[in-house]
């Protein structure tokens, strides 16, 4: 398994390893001037408050940190996973309708 591959997982698990985070939609790995860039977007449950969001990638980020400690930057963005399968709704699944 080369190191990459090994990263990966091992950032995953981490990320995984809240029952808010459900989903990692998106993991990227790179290399800046301090060391390992790591970015995720993650599916978190819509009903989360501002605050509570804050909290899950703030903890979400120490759990990589610990996983990874190689990684220097961490930036974690909050997502609901839409499946690119899934039909897409009509209009009027997604707008409430006036009733003038």
């Amino acid at each position: 398994m080369d190191t990459d591959t090994e990263h990966r997982e091992d950032i995953e698990r981490a990320l995984l390893d809240s029952a808010q985070i459900s989903r990692v939609i998106c993991l990227e790995l790179g290399e800046c001037a301090e060391g390992l860039l790591v970015a995720a977007k993650v599916d978190l449950d819509p009903e989360l408050t501002m605050r509570e969001v804050s909290y899950v990638l703030h903890q979400a980020k120490r759990r990589v940190l610990d996983a990874l400690p190689a990684a220097s930057a961490i930036y974690l963005e909050p997502d609901v996973y839409v499946d690119p399968n899934a039909a897409t709704p009509s209009t009027s699944a997604i707008v409430t309708l006036s009733y003038d």
